[in-house]
Parts: structure tokens; C-alpha cells; sequence
């Protein structure tokens, strides 16, 4: 037998299979259209289409992946120019926070430290001069107010004095001018001799000016005495705006030492700047620097992590922000460690979505069991509480007029779909109220109870069932003649298994 007859042969075999494959396929469809025919034939059943209700396994729980990363990062940098002289830390090790990890020189900045010490001590002998001046310049003005106290007192004695005086002169020239009047009056009467009335009138005369002399004398000294005051009160207004000037001067000189003791705290915190310390309790993600490196102010030197937690940045839709919340609990599995599931907790969420992408950050931490690393794929699984639900065909469902939800659904979706410019919506979120058909049993004769339930949102086809049906029960999906609550029916081949309850 030549290659040919062989290949013929097996030709012939394998459209003889396909066609007893055809002929058994028809011969059970005609006789599941019997049993359905004679079923329908049979008087108050109706045929029906029987399903289980279980949850939705078509949409798998929305899965996010991010990158692990440590709850603070800090990059230590250089604050001042220098070489760096040593940096005791390497990758892995773990430092405390304030722990001295590194030295830059710091020759330059001593130097400069020492130079504004030198000038603050200057500038403090000065302050201590021109206090010095200040004490001087107030000796001045208790000397000037000890001689203002004693010209007033001048004053006032030299008034008494002269008064005195003056009172005493004019009562004697008063005295001889009496005399003189009446040893005139004895010369006149011839009861004396013209001589002694001569004489008793040349003393009144010598009396008057006696008197008057010693008035202007009084004046004189009077008037010498006030100059003097005003000259005192001249000198110690004097002294004290020499006081004042002093004063300033010490104030001045005092702004000076401030100054300058600024720039020299500046100069040693920048000295200090030389110590490199460890800003944080962590461990060293990266060295930047090494030994001998000459760094500039802002260079990088350390990358240090706290990875007593674990961060991890996801993009969600937004359609997912409602179900979403602060506080809530994830759960997380890393590529890392496949075999284990980590709980994060939401912390924050983004109040600004890309406006492209309508993606938003949602930063999740979870506790660090130790093992954890910065860098590591993360995958977050947002578990929605319709995933958990029952899902049942919306040719299950009918409204309460009694016909199928069907054409309503249709309608919404194409509302959906021109107001989103002809793409269709994959999610209608409005809940609404429907009956749906459960499968019962009586005496292994089984019949349909009508139930109220509360619908949810609706995808591809399928409604999910918010209240009113469970998990296992079962349910008309299809029939052939609209049902009414208590009808009997008969289960078509393509039904699911029923789990039959008794009432």
C-alpha cells in the first residue's frame, strides 16, 4: 500500500468521527427540545432555565502594584566646603539618630572661628572703656550738681546777709538824721554851739551813703552769686549730656560685641557643620562620598532610611476613591516573598488626580517585620465589597410591572453610552428594586416563589443582588412563559444543579 492510500485512509477515519460527532450532538439538542416541548405541554408548567446564585468570578479583585520604600528617607548633605576626612558607616549598617558618622576639615573654619574670637574680645575692651568714660562723665555731673547746690546757697546767704545790712545802715542813717535835726534845731535855739549841729549833720550825710554804698555793694554781690548758679546749672547740664554722649558711645560699642558674637556663634555652628551626624535612627541605603572626596555645600554624602515601616504608592482609578478610605486595611503581597501576605493600612490619599490617567496616589504603610527592603515590587489588592456579592443574569430579574429588566438595561447603557461620546459605560452605579424567581420544592414537585431584592451595580450582561438573595440558592435565570409567584415548573437540561429547598 503506497503513502497515498495511507493518507487517503486517514482522511476517510477522521471525517467519519466528525460526522457521528454531529449526529450525537443534534440527537441530544432534539432530545432536550422534546423534554422542553413536553414539558410546555403539560398543563400549569412551565419551563425554565435553572442557575445557582454565586458571586462574581468573571471581574477578579482589582490588583495594584507599587514599589516599597521606607517610611522616611533623608539624604544627608554636606553644609560646608571641605574635604571629606573620614565617614565611618557602610551600606546595611544601622546608625541612631545625633550618632557622629563622618568629619570634614575644618582648618579653615577654626581659623575663622579664632579670628572672630579675637575681634569679639577687642571690641569687648572697648565696651569696657567707654563704660569707664560713663563712670568719669557722671563723677563730672555730681561735681557740677554739688557746685549748682552750693552758688544757690551763695545766693541765698549773700540775700540774708545784705538784707541785714542794708537794714542795719538805714536805721543808723535814719538815727543820725534825727541827731542832725535836732542839734540843728539846739544851734538855732543857741542851746548849743553851730559846730556839734555842723558835725551831727556831715554824720547823717556819711550815714545816707553809707546806705547806699552798701545797697549797691549788696547788688553786685547778689548779682556775681546769681551768674554763678547759672553758670553751675550750664556746667552740669553740660555733664549730663556728656553722660548721654558717653552712654551712646557704650551702646554702640555694645552693638558692636552683639555683632560680632553673632558672627562668631555663625562661624562655630558652621564648624561644627564638620561632624557629620545621623539625622535619623535608620540604616545607610547608599554612600555618595568617599574619603577624600573635596564636597561642596549641598553635595550628598549619605541615604539614610527608617525601616521600622514600610510605604508603598499606588495609582487607583477613580472609580475606586469611594470605596476607599484612611485607616482602612489592604492587603499586600511582595514578588519578594510569595508565599506570604503583609496588612498595610491607607494613610493618606491624594486629593489630586492625574487629569489624564484619572489615577490617585494612595499611600499605604505596613509594619516591617525586618526583612523588608526599599525597591521591592508590591502588589495591593483592594478587595470590593460587590466582589463578595451575588451576581445573577438580568434575564433573571423582572420589574415590578412584571416584564423583564432587560430592555431598561439596554436603555441605560445607551444612555451611558452617548453621554460618553458612543463608549459604552462598563458600570451603571444606581441601585434599584426587581423580583427575581427562587426555585422551591414540594413533594419532589418543584415550583418558583417570587422575592423582592435591592440591585446593585451592573456589568456585561450581569446585576449584583445587594439584598435579598444568598450565596447557593437557586433561581430562575430564564423561562419560557412569564411566571407568577407559586407556579410550577419543570428544570430545562441546561440548568444548573439545583439546590432545591422545602418550604
Amino acid at each position: 500500500m503506497t503513502s497515498l492510500n495511507i493518507l487517503l485512509l486517514n482522511l476517510q477515519s477522521r471525517l467519519l468521527g466528525l460526522v457521528l460527532v454531529v449526529l450525537t450532538s443534534a440527537c441530544t439538542v432534539n432530545a432536550a427540545g422534546e423534554t422542553e416541548k413536553l414539558n410546555a405541554q403539560k398543563p400549569g408548567i412551565i419551563a425554565v432555565d435553572v442557575a445557582i446564585a454565586k458571586p462574581n468570578t468573571t471581574h477578579p479583585p482589582d490588583i495594584f502594584t507599587g514599589t516599597t520604600a521606607p517610611i522616611k528617607e533623608v539624604l544627608l548633605r554636606s553644609q560646608v566646603d571641605g574635604q571629606l576626612q573620614k565617614l565611618a558607616v557602610e551600606v546595611g549598617d544601622l546608625v541612631q539618630q545625633g550618632q557622629v558618622i563622618g568629619k570634614q576639615d575644618d582648618d579653615v573654619l577654626t581659623t575663622t572661628v579664632n579670628q572672630a574670637l579675637a575681634e569679639r574680645e577687642a571690641q569687648v575692651a572697648e565696651v569696657a572703656n567707654a563704660r569707664s568714660q560713663v563712670g568719669s562723665a557722671r563723677t563730672d555731673v555730681e561735681e557740677a550738681r554739688l557746685a549748682l547746690v552750693q552758688a544757690r546757697g551763695n545766693v541765698l546767704h549773700l540775700q540774708n546777709a545784705s538784707q541785714a545790712s542794708i537794714e542795719q545802715a538805714r536805721l543808723e542813717a535814719q538815727q543820725n538824721k534825727i541827731d542832725a535835726e535836732r542839734q540843728t534845731q539846739l544851734a538855732q535855739a543857741g542851746a548849743t554851739n553851730e559846730q556839734a549841729a555842723e558835725q551831727a549833720r556831715t554824720l547823717a550825710q556819711r550815714s545816707q551813703q553809707n546806705l547806699v554804698n552798701i545797697q549797691a555793694s549788696s547788688v553786685q554781690e547778689i548779682t556775681q552769686a546769681q551768674t554763678a548758679v547759672k553758670t553751675a546749672e550750664q556746667a552740669l547740664q553740660a555733664a549730663e549730656a556728656q553722660v548721654a554722649i558717653e552712654q551712646g558711645t557704650v551702646d554702640a560699642a555694645q552693638k558692636r560685641v552683639d555683632a560680632q558674637q553673632s558672627v562668631l556663634n555663625q562661624a562655630q555652628e558652621q564648624r561644627s557643620y564638620t561632624a557629620l551626624t545621623a539625622p535619623l535612627t535608620g540604616i545607610v541605603m547608599e554612600r555618595l562620598a568617599e574619603e577624600g572626596n573635596l564636597l561642596e555645600t549641598g553635595d550628598e554624602i549619605l541615604r539614610l532610611g527608617n525601616f521600622k515601616q514600610i510605604k508603598v504608592i499606588v495609582q487607583v482609578p477613580e472609580r475606586l476613591l469611594s470605596q476607599l478610605r484612611v485607616e482602612r486595611s489592604t492587603p499586600i503581597t511582595l514578588d519578594a516573598f510569595p508565599n506570604q501576605t503583609f496588612t498595610g493600612k491607607i494613610v493618606r490619599i491624594s486629593p489630586l488626580a492625574n487629569a489624564t490617567s484619572r489615577l490617585l496616589p494612595v499611600e499605604i504603610v505596613m509594619t516591617n517585620p525586618g526583612k523588608i527592603s526599599s525597591g521591592l515590587l508590591a502588589r495591593v489588592n483592594f478587595v470590593q465589597p460587590q466582589q463578595r456579592q451575588v451576581w445573577v443574569p438580568e434575564t433573571a430579574l423582572q420589574t415590578n410591572k412584571g416584564s423583564s429588566s432587560t430592555g431598561k438595561v439596554q436603555q441605560a447603557q445607551q444612555s451611558n453610552s452617548s453621554r460618553s461620546g458612543g463608549q459604552q459605560s462598563s458600570e451603571t452605579t444606581a441601585s434599584q428594586k426587581a423580583t427575581l424567581f427562587v426555585l422551591k420544592t414540594t413533594d419532589a414537585k418543584p415550583y418558583v416563589a417570587a422575592r423582592s431584592v435591592i440591585l446593585g451595580e451592573r456589568r456585561n450582561g450581569q446585576v449584583e443582588v445587594i439584598q435579598g438573595l444568598k450565596l447557593g440558592e437557586s433561581f430562575v435565570s430564564r423561562s419560557s412563559q412569564p411566571l407568577k409567584d407559586g407556579a410550577f415548573v419543570s428544570r430545562s437540561a441546561i440548568s444548573e444543579s439545583p439546590l432545591l429547598e422545602r418550604q
